[in-house]
């Protein structure tokens, strides 16, 4: 016997697939920009600065967030990339507990050149 979705589970559907969609999105952005959580890189290269992210809802949007930053920096990669978590997130109305904040950040890199 099926069950009959009510409206609520309608909208969290909805919801679930908006977040799919930007997180999509935001892997779709970040595409040949160098990230890597390991200290050494392939190649000779030079550190540019710290390349820290802004607080984000998913870890990848958190990734993309870091990497605009770097390029900002004139960054060709980031090495010893790392996520955590905002321990206080965002609060909202009627939520005690706030929604998590991903933050991304590692070091900044550009690749010496080849001649």
């Amino acid at each position: 016997m099926a069950r009959k979705e009510t409206k609520d589970m309608q909208k969290y559907r909805q919801r679930l697939q908006v977040r799919a969609d930007i997180e999509q999105d935001a892997h779709n952005v970040s595409g040949g920009f160098y990230t890597v959580t390991l200290d050494a890189p392939p190649h000779p290269h030079s550190v540019v600065g710290v390349a820290v992210g802004a607080p984000m809802p998913s870890a990848m949007e958190a990734v993309v967030s870091m990497q605009e930053y770097a390029r900002g920096l004139g960054a060709d990669g980031v090495l010893g990339m790392a996520i955590c978590t905002d321990p206080q997130g965002s609060r909202g109305i009627g939520n005690d507990f706030g929604t998590p904040r991903f933050i991304a950040y590692g070091t900044a890199v550009r690749w010496a050149s080849s001649e």
